[in-house]
């Protein structure tokens, strides 16, 4: 029988905080965007205890906990934690499935037996991230036969902990379990069967199958009769088995509405440097770009097609520029998104026979690499002059997954 661990970092982002800066061990600190944002990301284990949870606004934060730290997120400070931990656990298995920023499966079935079995495994990854990462960043970790009770069991025993789910006591944890504790069970599906008298897994394994395909078509009763047993037949996803993106966007929510030209063309620009950015470090080149703008509760969404394909953040702007005009947008503001479609890699383009091509191929090259040395944003368009930079951030769940998990040296798997 297999055996899965599920690794989940407790509190990761405030703790990751409070490792940095010791004057917050012990404290109630809640994570914030930036400075001026107002909305709690992440909320240390003392911020739980008030009730303080990701998602909250600063006032009922602050309602809930008035002695509350609000700190800035640093989401380069947190990937590279994550490097950390990730390097940690391929020293115990190389079959490991990298699920968002501080969390992972391993399969560990043949490996435990390395260790002392799977018990001293999880003590010894545990004492790994203590004297590699910090004292103050800790996971609790899940064990089982399959990814959705591995995951189940990693809720159970937080912070810090171990729990183990198998056939002699896989019933009583999943009747004990809340429906969302299921992972792929949101809240509107909890919702649509609670409507119907399911509260809980205990009454959804004992509803008769005609019961809920009435409602929920052939595959999904299937699919809910599965999660009810705690059946899971999907395969950890590795690193090597990753597709390569079919998109890339980036998003800004400004802190203000704002009709300020100078301003939107700014953030626009800083958003076009990142994705052209993006582009070449994966090597690929786009030949569709789309923008998105949202303000005074309207959106408006626009992009087009391209006969040639580029990565020149230049030329991916002048573009997304020309789409914003065409919009004729009239109102103020809020969000701003970009995002290329149609990739195709590199080196399967014919090479330009233009020289100034070349030329400015070996530009973005240089700018790329001084950036990568020193920094991002070492060298920037003037034209970002006089405002704050958007800097690039890490999706919770690693949304460019195969781009950002390429960043670690030799990921295995």
């Amino acid at each position: 029988m297999p055996t899965i661990l599920h690794l989940d970092m407790d509190s990761y982002f405030a703790s990751v905080e409070q490792q940095f800066n010791q004057s917050l061990v012990g404290k109630p600190v809640g994570v914030i965007k930036a400075e001026g944002r107002t909305c709690i990301i992440a909320a240390s284990r003392e911020a739980k205890k008030f009730g303080v949870k990701t998602g909250c606004n600063i006032w009922d934060a602050k309602t809930l906990c008035p002695k509350i730290a609000l700190v800035s997120a640093h989401f380069g400070r947190y990937f590279s934690v994550t490097k950390k931990f990730i390097k940690i656990c391929e020293n115990f298995s190389p079959y490991i499935e990298i699920f968002s920023i501080d969390e992972l499966f391993m399969d560990v079935t043949e490996s435990q037996k390395f260790f002392g079995g799977v018990l001293n495994m999880c003590n010894l990854i545990k004492k790994q991230i203590n004297k590699q990462i910090g004292e103050y960043i800790t996971c609790t970790i899940g064990i089982s036969y399959n990814r959705l009770l591995a995951k189940l069991a990693s809720e159970i025993n937080k912070p810090n902990g171990i729990f183990e789910i198998n056939k002699q006591n896989r019933d009583e944890t999943l009747f004990a379990a809340k429906l969302t504790d299921i992972c792929g069970l949101g809240f509107r599906l909890e919702k649509r069967l609670g409507d119907m008298g399911i509260k809980n897994l205990e009454t959804l394994r004992n509803i008769p199958i005609e019961f809920l395909s009435a409602s929920f078509g052939p595959f999904w009763s299937v699919h809910l009769k599965n999660l009810s047993y705690g059946e899971d037949n999907t395969n950890l996803n590795f690193f090597s088995e990753l597709q390569d993106a079919k998109s890339i966007s980036r998003t800004f929510t400004l802190f203000d509405d704002t009709c300020d030209e100078r301003k939107i063309k700014q953030t626009l620009r800083n958003l076009c440097e990142e994705v052209g950015y993006k582009l070449r470090k994966m090597k690929m080149e786009t030949r569709q770009l789309g923008l998105l703008i949202r303000g005074n509760d309207l959106s408006e969404k626009i992009h087009h097609t391209f006969k040639t394909y580029t990565s020149d953040s230049d030329e991916i702007f002048k573009n997304i520029w020309e789409l914003f005009n065409r919009l004729n947008w009239q109102n103020s503001v809020r969000f701003l998104g970009v995002w290329v479609g149609l990739l195709e890699k590199t080196e399967n383009l014919s090479l330009s026979i233009f020289p100034e091509q070349h030329r400015k191929d070996d530009y973005w090259q240089t700018i790329d690499n001084i950036n990568d040395r020193w920094g991002g944003f070492t060298i920037y368009p003037a034209s970002l002059l006089g405002g704050e930079l958007i800097r690039p951030e890490v999706n919770g769940f690693l949304g460019d997954k195969k781009y950002q998990l390429s960043q670690i040296t030799n990921p295995r798997g």
